[in-house]
């Protein structure tokens, strides 16, 4: 079984999206935390759990993901991150994903991007 973030990031290349740059998997590198060329995505873990408890035992992980989405400053004229944040978590929701909260915008105030964060989970048998 792959981590929760692993799982997440597969989803999301699946996906293709046009207006994503890249892809990080627990923390931004030092050289990239202060580019505001990209839009890039942060996952990280926010739980692995036991979960389908019985017998004494569990039979599965309750696996939760943080999604942060940093927009790039010079977006689109014609780009909506609402619709293209609706989009995402529907196919979250059709991959099995519960989405359990979608923050609101807000901006970085050292980089000035817009930022966006979705919180998801997910029980997986093992």
């Amino acid at each position: 079984m792959q981590l929760p973030v692993s799982q997440v990031a597969d989803l999301v290349n699946v996906l293709n999206l046009s207006w994503l740059d890249k892809i990080y998997l627990n923390e931004i590198p030092n050289e990239d935390l202060d580019n505001t060329d990209l839009t890039v995505m942060l996952l990280q873990e926010t739980d692995s759990s036991p979960a389908y408890l019985a017998n004494s035992t569990f039979k599965g992980l309750s696996m939760g993901v943080e999604i942060q989405i940093f927009y790039k400053v010079d977006l689109a004229d014609d780009f909506n991150p609402l619709e293209a944040e609706i989009s995402l978590m529907k196919s979250f929701k059709q991959a099995g994903w519960l989405i359990v909260s979608s923050q609101h915008h807000t901006t970085d105030p050292d980089t000035n991007q817009v930022t966006k964060t979705i919180y998801v989970t997910k029980n997986e048998m093992i």
